[in-house]
């Protein structure tokens, strides 16, 4: 007999809890578009267990295979992510549902989720990484990685959008691409709930999305709700004490520090809000000095991943005999589970204020009441707030004086607030971001104001051992492989604070991916999402205050251990042994039909016409390995006394090492080798004249186009590499293919290829099939981008399906590679 959530639910909190009956209704009827229920309410709770309920454990609603929880920062992440799992080890669902955390960097999992879509994941992150993804334009994430990660997030997705209040421009984005996965269509059903108390439905109208009491559904908090245990959080109190404090930044910084070391109460908790992460720095060193005796924390956004974990942790511990005092910025505002006796807040706009409250006397353990002491910033600093809003929270905090208000009274508060004004998604903006190029110049279009206001956008900084020179040099004449940094290294910083530095001289390091290799960052490189490398000599990090730009103190680097990832042209290199091309066309040809049927459960609204194009992409995708550049590089991977082995034969899969990553056979560094790209190739080849595979295929368009994006570097619009001359991607005019055979018995000639579709300029005159794209050497009489952009366009397709078609031939070549790789996938 299938266990009712109510039973469910106390096995994941091991028997302590059961579900509150609004937690009740979202299990029974599926989540709502609105849940308001306040902070302390259990929303993270009421955000998973449902949809582990639903979709795992009675499979009563296998629509949607992953969830995706949204949040403002990452130390809200942090703490989801350890509930979340605690959850599954009680539920005994680890092994059947992964956690994984989207931020930047690597990690020894990043592939897992994408490797297996038809699986049920929990996707956990900021609203810049996930929005980021969703938008194409993935922070800290491989650019060809892109297609994949917006495949899969608007594909059998529940969305789930937490601390709406905190989002800025991202809740905006979030509402609009709702609207648009609705109006272009997805593969299977994708849909969003936001939860807030204070969520006005007017936040969720955008040009696409309507947003109306009679559109959405909303589930809240009910009389039943507070006649049980919940009444009791909802009703405890706190009393709220206005205190004046200097003007002068440093004396203001002392005077508030001294306050909340008077104000604590040993043996238990004070948390002190902050605005800025500069002015809660100097209040935590002004505790550190008037009472050493204290516990203490400094907890903000712009620590490193290790450090921020263990900061975590350190906020969960028991509290030591005297006490603790944590500083803490909007980094502990909302979503963490932290109580206080005593909270010393900054003024903020109205619903920060709220949510600083429900950090006190959260749960309420302290019955006789507790304390609330707020004071304006220095010289009423606004930022990151605009005045406005800080004056009017002022003047109804002043209007509270002496009284002791619950977390429902306060919410009930009236307070004016200025809404601002952001700049909105378009249809069209998302129709460009499908092209995953950068411009000629280099740059790609900035999806930062969408996701984040502009003053909290950051770069990731990564601190490693350099030795005072470019990354990957050993200082002996020979190259090694820089390992991209992982999540434990990476530290938000700051835009404008990292440009300055770099502006003043300091050194950094951006990847610059079409050489590829490190390169001395410049001010135009420092946009939001960047992934920097600095070197951990010239100091900018202290464990215990995080992101320090004035230190000079040597950082002492995370040690580090990452696996292989997939995707890439390495994925042709360090196999277990040689694999033919036609064996490994037959084997992903196989594994895309397998994967088809692994989604069909929670996929829809794709012909069985489209589906057919993904198996033949499969089947074909290698093709242009057939270059004799290609096979030589393969060759040249194997040592000398090993090539023979190889010889007659076309090849996907080489034993030796990739050149552009490892060492050559000697063990010794060699020179950097441009690999032509067979992706490209491979799509030349099926539209040549002479080659015929995709004659009568009503699809030929849309195969090769799934063909030449199986790794994510020819998509939409193709360029050369800097520095080629007549060549694009390492492919000359006339350059011939090896005659190749198919896994069905068909054999493809020598061709000599043409450019002639990559060019710009060429019209389109073709219908689409191969007849008639073959009917002349000119029959690229349709530019390769103009195909690209009809298919994005058509109404069957869209960018969300087409995306989710060139990524099941990227996921069926990725499965098949790492069990040559690695024996299993």
């Amino acid at each position: 007999m299938t266990e009712d959530f109510a039973g469910f639910v106390r096995r994941a909190f091991n028997g302590g809890y059961g579900p509150y009956p609004y937690q009740q209704v979202v299990a029974a009827s599926g989540f709502p578009d609105v849940l308001g229920v306040a902070t302390g309410a259990g929303k993270t709770a009421a955000a998973v267990l449902p949809w582990l309920w639903r979709s795992v454990e009675t499979e009563v609603d296998q629509e949607f295979r992953r969830l995706v929880y949204v949040l403002p920062m990452r130390t809200l992440v942090d703490q989801a992510v350890r509930e979340i799992r605690g959850w599954l080890d009680r539920l005994g669902l680890a092994e059947r549902v992964r956690v994984h955390v989207l931020m930047g960097g690597v990690d020894r999992d990043d592939d897992l989720w994408q490797l297996d879509p038809a699986a049920p994941a929990i996707l956990v992150g900021t609203q810049d990484m996930l929005l980021s993804r969703a938008l194409m334009r993935g922070y800290g994430e491989p650019r060809s990685r892109w297609p994949v990660s917006f495949a899969l997030l608007h594909a059998g997705t529940q969305w789930v959008v937490d601390e709406t209040q905190l989002l800025g421009p991202a809740l905006a984005t979030t509402a609009q691409l709702q609207g648009l996965r609705d109006s272009l269509g997805t593969v299977g059903r994708t849909a969003t709930m936001w939860m807030s108390a204070t969520l006005d439905l007017a936040d969720l109208a955008t040009p696409d999305h309507a947003a109306s009491s009679g559109v959405l559904r909303s589930v809240g908090l009910t009389a039943e709700d507070l006649a049980g245990p919940l009444g009791v959080r909802m009703n405890a109190s706190r009393t709220f004490t206005r205190l004046e404090l200097p003007d002068d930044p440093v004396a203001y910084a002392q005077a508030l520090a001294q306050t909340a070391v008077d104000r604590h109460q040993p043996g238990s908790q004070t948390l002190v809000f902050l605005n800025t992460v500069e002015r809660a720095r100097a209040v935590y060193a002004a505790i550190v000095r008037a009472a050493p005796e204290f516990g203490r924390l400094l907890v903000h956004s712009q620590f490193r991943g290790a450090e921020r974990q263990a900061l975590g942790d350190a906020v969960a511990e028991p509290l030591p005999p005297q006490g603790r005092i944590v500083v803490a910025t909007q980094a502990l505002e909302a979503g963490v589970d932290i109580s206080s006796r005593t909270l010393v807040t900054e003024v903020a706009p109205w619903s920060s204020v709220v949510q600083r409250a429900g950090r006190c006397n959260r749960a309420g353990e302290y019955p006789d009441g507790a304390d609330v002491v707020w004071c304006a910033p220095p010289k009423m600093s606004a930022a990151p707030y605009e005045e406005a809003d800080l004056r009017a929270s002022a003047e109804a905090l002043a209007e509270l004086e002496g009284r002791s208000l619950t977390t429902l009274e306060l919410q009930a508060v009236k307070v004016p607030s200025i809404r601002p004004v952001y700049s909105v998604l378009r249809r069209r903006d998302l129709m460009q971001l499908f092209d995953t190029a950068p411009d000629l110049s280099g740059a790609d279009i900035d999806v930062g104001p969408w996701i984040r206001d502009g003053d909290d956008a950051t770069v990731l900084v990564a601190w490693r051992t350099l030795g005072g020179r470019e990354p990957g040099d050993n200082g002996d004449g020979h190259r090694k492989r820089v390992v991209f940094p992982t999540r434990a290294e990476l530290c938000p910083a700051p835009v404008g604070e990292v440009r300055r530095l770099v502006q003043a001289g300091r050194t950094l390091w951006t990847y610059d991916r079409s050489e590829p290799r490190w390169r001395r960052c410049g001010r135009d490189d420092v946009v939001p999402g960047a992934v920097l490398l600095a070197d951990a000599a010239n100091g900018g990090y202290l464990p215990e205050t995080g992101w320090s730009p004035k230190s000079r103190t040597a950082v002492d680097p995370v040690e580090i251990t990452v696996s292989d990832t997939a995707g890439s042209d390495e994925q042709s290199f360090n196999a277990r042994q040689k694999v033919s091309l036609t064996s490994h066309l037959h084997s992903v040809g196989q594994e895309s039909a397998d994967l088809i049927g692994e989604c069909a459960d929670f996929t829809s609204g794709l012909s069985d016409r489209t589906l057919a194009a993904v198996q033949a992409a499969a089947r074909y995708h290698d093709l242009g390995k057939a270059l004799p550049g290609f096979q030589d590089v393969l060759l040249d991977s194997v040592p000398p006394d090993r090539r023979s082995e190889l010889a007659g034969t076309v090849w996907a899969k080489s034993p030796g090492p990739c050149p552009e990553m490892g060492a050559s056979p000697n063990g010794r560094r060699s020179a950097r080798r441009r690999i032509p790209r067979h992706d490209l190739a491979c799509a030349l080849m099926l539209f040549h004249p002479e080659c015929h595979v995709l004659d009568g295929e009503d699809e030929a368009d849309l195969i090769g186009y799934l063909v030449a994006a199986h790794h994510g570097k020819v998509r939409v619009s193709i360029r050369s590499r800097p520095g080629e001359d007549g060549r694009v991607l390492g492919i000359a005019e006339g350059d011939e293919t090896l005659p190749v055979l198919l896994p069905d018995g068909r054999r493809i000639p020598a061709l000599a290829l043409s450019l002639e579709a990559v060019r710009v300029g060429a019209t389109r005159s073709g219908t689409g099939s191969a007849s008639a794209l073959a009917s002349s050497q000119a029959g690229w009489s349709a530019s390769w981008t103009e195909r690209a952009l009809m298919l994005r366009d058509r109404p069957d397709l869209g960018p969300f399906r087409l995306a989710w078609l060139e990524t099941l031939v990227r996921i069926a070549d990725w499965r098949v590679s790492k069990a040559d790789r690695k024996g299993a996938w």
